[in-house]
């Protein structure tokens, strides 16, 4: 009888436990695309009630944290309306649900997101869903175009109506010289 109940509570922990192993990176090494400075040209809507899309330009450190199983994107856009964006985004993947996990917050404000990520062929895309005051609504960030040295993303929420809104988009382009990231960072 201890030798079942030893052998259940053994079972029981590695359902719980045992697949989510942190030190398990095959997942988020997909994304080793994204790690380095990277410059974007950015085009979006930064201001409520302003249906303009301002252009503006961005930068992003991205590396590795918690012992090379998450990401984490440190990125700034400077937008042509004297706007400053400051956010973070913390990238993960979850093997039990075999999804990323992905976690945006931006800076001097109480926004933050938590998102999941997961690859149609060859496109990362991360789907966030909420409510405003126009409705219910699903984020759509498409990452792709991937390439060693760039990238192209595009971000957009659509209504449970059917009304669909581009909220942003960016070509990234690799900075190779690290100190031309620092000096605008």
């Amino acid at each position: 009888m201890k030798l079942l109940t030893l052998s259940m509570l053994t079972f029981i922990a590695q359902l719980s436990f045992g697949q989510n192993d942190p030190t398990n990176t095959s997942g988020i090494k997909s994304l080793d695309f994204k790690v380095g400075h990277w410059k974007w040209k950015t085009t979006g809507l930064n201001t409520p009630n302003d249906p303009t899309m301002y252009s503006g330009i961005g930068y992003s450190h991205i590396y590795y944290i918690n012992g090379g199983a998450a990401i984490l994107d440190d990125h700034k856009i400077e937008w042509e309306n004297d706007m400053l964006y400051k956010a973070i985004t913390f990238r993960t993947y979850d093997s039990l649900s075999n999804k990323y996990l992905v976690v945006w917050a931006q800076s001097n404000s109480s926004n933050t997101s938590k998102i999941q990520g997961h690859w149609e062929k060859d496109k990362f895309v991360e789907i966030e869903q909420g409510t405003d005051q126009y409705g219910e609504w699903t984020n759509k960030m498409e990452i792709y175009d991937i390439e060693q040295d760039s990238h192209r993303a595009k971000l957009v929420r659509s209504y449970k109506s059917g009304v669909s809104v581009t909220l942003l988009t960016y070509e990234a382009t690799r900075i190779p010289n690290t100190s031309q990231y620092l000096d605008n960072h």
